[in-house]
């Protein structure tokens, strides 16, 4: 067999080696005469062929660099697009990819993201095979999503409603969408592929449809949690919402059971954002279970009715789910997103089972409800609320059981839907939290409402929504007494710290208390100590042993602040009034506040029109304190 010696072989790597900037040359001039069809003749010529193998490092920046150009236009794009394609087909992989890589790092710009997806995907897919190393596609991966991550996202434009679908217009919000499209018709490729079985990944890789599951789930952080992905159920889906459901249908189809990433639930928050055990109230302090660990609310668990012992094991077996977590580079925001799609929006429906109880789902859930809720986005706390409604409708009253509020996060909810009634700008988000409060109060079985209750009036400082949970413990306390309970969370001691507390908690300066801004409270907390001294007869509350206790350390600081607060304003009304005082153009007096809420600049007239509803809301507060002695002389007597 004859060989070439290496005389003979010099003249022709030289030959091939002389093609490198002819080729470069004469595609950069053919690209910038517009001579697309020739440049992509050319680059096919198979003298260009071993060229391309050993030196596409050198071509990839040459073609690339066109793209730099102002006048690009659709065919060129597509033209450099199958340029690059023919070279990922050709070129040596390791070589070839590492090339590109550099080329879309060098600009972030969507152009160059266009362009290049088509040749990487062609480049990756000759490397298929059922023993295929993962380290090739992750870098690509990883590189694909980085340049996601920097596109701007959307502001935060505050809309309510139908008002969101304006968002659709926003440049940022069109550019997200594109990428999106291209991602998801970039990945169904390798998709079909590892659910075919034809695409399996090799070494440390131990489940391939749960390693490309995971890359598409990072695309529900960055992007698509910071996207209006909402549509009612007589509304067309946008093109956003059509690619995240096909996203979302290849992320099912892949895990089989979406519901398995819900090993990768964790809850790192270390700051317990509600009331915990080893708070005190009136020298009524609460220990921790035998483990050490914060009681939400807290309350004596050890109660001498049957009835509040917990023998729901399926709930508080999930309690320290988040022991079993195994990935903590899973983005928790990205798996709340997620589910949110497939559970409030029913993307891939047909891949979601029907066998878990809606009660182990929220528990489940709680770290990725409040994931969303505390996020500072409107578009992100909509998901939230909404992923929450979805959980909780589904419960039936009183279904939860009082250890449900020991698992981690739980903590956590109740007081992000306080803040966001009391502190969001968006009106909607307000009033959908607030109708979420109350049912979800409703959950829990006595002890948890009793755990809970106590908890909220611990923390909360806002008079309404304290209004609020005291309205709530009214309602348990006539429901104890409907069914005739003489032994349970709303009885006895037990219901005698609530009201205590409900009393400190509406007057938390004592008599120098704003009575103006804890109005709501104060006129609560008074109709609830009405109604127990009239209603409980039989003293199930103990309300009659603690009157002398309550006029005290309640009813004398609110007389006593009552009066100084009315004397004030009727004092200052007389200075309105005075006619000297009214022709003056700037007076020494002027209402600056009221409840604590600044007021504008306002005429002498205005002022004193405020001033009248304030002392109004006194003698109303007046005439409740006065119903409230009155009721109590009466069980005084012998």
């Amino acid at each position: 067999m004859s060989t070439l010696t290496s005389t003979e072989m010099v003249p022709k790597m030289s030959t091939e080696l002389k093609m490198g900037p002819e080729l470069e040359e004469v595609l950069w001039n053919l690209l910038k005469d517009k001579k697309y069809e020739e440049a992509i003749i050319e680059i096919k010529q198979e003298k260009y062929n071993q060229y391309l193998v050993c030196n596409s490092l050198d071509l990839v920046p040459v073609v690339a660099k066109y793209l730099h150009e102002d006048d690009v236009d659709t065919d060129c794009e597509e033209c450099v697009k199958q340029l690059l394609l023919h070279v990922a087909n050709v070129a040596n992989p390791k070589e070839v990819i590492i090339a590109f890589l550099e080329e879309m790092q060098f600009s972030h710009s969507d152009i160059r993201f266009r362009v290049f997806l088509k040749p990487i995907g062609a480049l990756l897919q000759r490397g298929i095979s059922t023993s295929t190393k993962a380290v090739t596609f992750s870098w690509v991966f990883n590189a694909l999503y980085t340049h996601v991550v920097q596109m701007p996202l959307p502001k935060n434009y505050a809309l309510e409603g139908k008002e969101r679908k304006l968002m659709d217009l926003d440049s940022d919000v069109q550019a997200h969408t594109r990428i999106l499209r291209l991602l998801a018709d970039f990945y169904f490729t390798f998709y079909e592929q590892v659910i075919n079985g034809n695409l399996v990944w090799g070494g440390k890789i131990t489940d391939s449809k749960e390693f490309l599951a995971l890359f598409l789930l990072q695309l529900f952080h960055k992007p698509l949690a910071f996207l209006d992905v909402y549509k009612e159920d007589n509304e067309v889906e946008s093109s956003l919402f059509r690619t995240t459901a096909d996203l979302s249908v290849m992320i099912s189809r892949l895990m089989g059971n979406p519901f398995k990433l819900m090993k990768y639930i964790s809850w790192k928050k270390k700051k317990v954002l509600m009331a915990n055990c080893e708070e005190k109230q009136n020298n009524d302090s609460i220990g921790t279970n035998e483990n050490g660990d914060n009681n939400v609310g807290g309350g004596d668990d050890d109660d001498d009715n049957d009835n509040d012992e917990i023998k729901d094991n399926e709930i508080s077996e999930n309690i320290n789910m988040e022991a079993s977590s195994k990935d903590d580079s899973v983005s928790q925001l990205s798996l709340a997103t997620y589910f949110y799609c497939i559970l409030t929006q029913h993307m891939a429906i047909d891949h979601v089972p029907a066998v878990y109880s809606q009660e182990y789902l929220f528990i489940s859930f709680l770290p990725l409800q409040v994931q969303l809720l505390q996020d500072k986005q409107d578009i992100v706390i909509h998901k939230g609320l909404l992923l929450t409604k979805e959980l909780t409708e589904g419960i039936p009253e009183r279904a939860l059981p009082s250890s449900s509020l020991d698992a981690v996060a739980h903590s956590s909810l109740p007081q992000m839907l306080v803040r966001i009634m009391t502190l969001c700008n968006n009106a909607e988000m307000r009033n959908l939290s607030y109708k979420l409060f109350v049912p979800y109060l409703d959950k829990f079985d006595d002890l948890g409402r009793y755990r809970l209750l106590r908890s909220l009036l611990l923390t909360i400082k806002h008079a309404g929504v304290l209004g609020v949970v005291m309205l709530q413990m009214k309602f348990n306390i006539e429901f104890s007494f409907k069914i005739g309970v003489k032994n349970g969370p709303f009885t006895g001691d037990k219901v005698s710290d609530l009201i205590s507390l409900s009393c400190t908690s509406t007057l938390p300066a004592k008599e120098r208390t704003d009575l103006l801004e804890w109005s709501d409270s104060i006129m609560t907390v008074l109709n609830l100590l009405y109604y127990l001294i009239i209603r409980d007869k039989e003293n199930l509350t103990h309300i009659h042993d603690n009157i002398a206790q309550l006029e005290k350390s309640f009813l004398e600081p609110l007389q006593k602040g009552l009066d100084l607060s009315r004397g004030h304003y009727q004092l200052k009304l007389k200075e309105l009034q005075d006619p000297i005082l009214k022709k003056k153009k700037q007076m020494e007096f002027s209402v600056s506040s009221i409840g604590g809420v600044p007021l504008p600049s306002m005429a002498p007239e205005q002022e004193q029109e405020v001033i009248h509803v304030a002392l109004n809301t006194f003698d109303l507060m007046q005439s409740n304190i006065a119903r409230v002695n009155q009721a109590s002389e009466v069980v005084k007597k012998p």
